[in-house]
């Protein structure tokens, strides 16, 4: 009789591994997806992503994550934010009281970031540096802060900018290769309210060259 009081008195042991097998047996794909992202992201997932698009992202944060994550704990850190020099905010301020002037980092053959030099604008379209022409063009405009910059390369007669968008893309080399950012921007607008009425073509072609544009600007702000 006590031997048998002793067992019946012993805490019951669950077999976990089998109550985990049991429950995610009753996931669908999809399902599993979701709970893998949400363990990785620590949000869910949104609606307009597909199973590959899930698992991408999914193995993207694991190879990445952590890089981003100490990324972004040293950006935080005050004691290593980069100040400007006085001649550098000289220069700033000078190019926001000029009107036939522009601002210009000048990349040279030598790798060297020249500092930055207020350059005087001729045909609206045009600098010389080093006694070379180079484009200006206002879609090539760089904001940084409160002022407005070109970043020439020397090697290059056009400006840096994002208007080659459709070369890297065919290169291979865009950074947002499923065009994310413009699916959920235009998903986002027919989703929203609680009305379903149809949306006009013409303002989802509006919308979509609103959303490319803005997914032109977060790419640069990644690269940066």
């Amino acid at each position: 009789m006590n031997k048998a009081k002793k067992e019946v008195s012993r805490p019951e042991i669950k077999d976990l591994a089998k109550e985990y097998l049991s429950d995610i047996s009753k996931l669908s794909q999809m399902q599993l997806l979701h709970k893998m992202y949400f363990n990785v992201y620590k949000k869910k997932p949104d609606k307009i992503l597909d199973a590959n698009q899930l698992f991408h992202r999914i193995l993207y944060r694991q190879k990445f994550g952590k890089y981003i994550q100490d990324t972004e704990k040293f950006l935080k850190d005050k004691k290593k934010k980069f100040k400007w020099s006085s001649k550098f905010k000289s220069v700033f301020k000078k190019s926001k009281k000029k009107k036939n002037q522009i601002l210009v980092w000048f990349l040279n053959i030598k790798n060297e970031i020249e500092h930055p030099q207020l350059y005087p604008i001729y045909s609206s379209n045009m600098v010389i540096i080093k006694n070379r022409p180079y484009q200006v063009d206002p879609r090539s405009f760089w904001r940084m802060g409160k002022y407005t910059c070109q970043v020439i390369k020397g090697i290059d007669r056009r400006p840096v900018s994002n208007l080659d968008y459709n070369e890297i893309q065919k290169r291979g080399d865009s950074t947002d290769s499923d065009e994310f950012l413009i699916k959920a921007a235009l998903q986002a607008v027919m989703m929203d309210g609680k009305t379903k009425k149809p949306i006009d073509k013409k303002v989802i072609i509006i919308i979509g060259i609103i959303a490319a544009a803005a997914l032109i600007f977060f790419m640069s702000q990644g690269a940066a």
